[in-house]
């Protein structure tokens, strides 16, 4: 008897963290990964990487959806809704996000609140509530699974520690974003008790987000990320990190 095909979805996949998952993620034989992103010419050459390397086994697919634009992400639903062919989404990787602190001084503090929100809460949540009756036709065990990529950043508890991991890194927008994420984790797990739906912290990497300063590889820093899509189920709703539950 064959092993079902489990479908995953990954919002910011074309570069970093969403892109690093995506690689490791092909690896494994009986999965459909789906490639987002906005600008179709980055997705492509994401698939093109993945799909010629050594030991790929998954089959690799994309679309093209700017989380920012509801209109986008209905049209790309749709189009998920039409490759699906009647199958449904087993897993969420919600990925995609931005960080502008260090453009408050040009753009002023509102405009970065606006911009990072855009994406790091409302697409997130937009993206995910859209997707929400695809994810809950899933047979895998668990039911279906909805990863929100959030940050140690976004934990309250470690941003009022003074002499915390954290200390000195109270950023205003892209922290507050991350926390408002979490809370969207717990309304979503809340709301959908037949889903699986946890906040993840991959740690400091060294991505195009924080112009790689951060003092982890992404190919260390995803194995969570791997690790819940691939079946892994933590209590719902969960906050976990690759060395364990984060507090709120």
């Amino acid at each position: 008897m064959s092993t079902p095909t489990t479908t995953i979805l990954i919002t910011g996949a074309n570069q970093g963290l969403g892109f690093e998952t995506a690689r490791q993620l092909s690896k494994h034989a009986n999965l459909h990964i789906f490639l987002v992103g906005r600008n179709p010419t980055r997705v492509q050459e994401a698939q093109t990487k993945i799909t010629t390397e050594d030991g790929c086994q998954a089959s690799i697919d994309k679309l093209t959806i700017d989380v920012s634009d509801d209109e986008s992400i209905k049209a790309g639903v749709e189009e998920l809704k039409s490759k699906l062919r009647g199958a449904a989404l087993d897993v969420l990787v919600n990925n995609s996000g931005v960080a502008f602190e260090g453009q408050i001084a040009e753009k002023g503090l509102r405009r970065v609140f606006e911009e990072t929100y855009a994406v790091n809460v409302f697409g997130a949540t937009v993206v995910a509530d859209s997707l929400l009756p695809l994810l809950k036709q899933s047979k895998t065990a668990g039911g279906g699974r909805i990863l929100n990529i959030s940050s140690g950043l976004g934990s309250i508890a470690n941003m009022a520690d003074p002499n915390g991991e954290y200390k000195d890194k109270w950023f205003y927008a892209y922290n507050s974003s991350k926390s408002a994420l979490n809370a969207i984790t717990v309304t979503l797990a809340m709301k959908n008790p037949e889903l699986n739906v946890v906040s993840i912290d991959p740690g400091y990497n060294a991505t195009n987000l924080n112009r790689y300063t951060g003092h982890l590889d992404p190919k260390d820093g995803v194995k969570v990320i791997v690790e819940h899509a691939l079946g892994k189920v933590g209590k719902s709703p969960g906050f976990y990190s690759n060395e364990g539950e984060v507090p709120w």
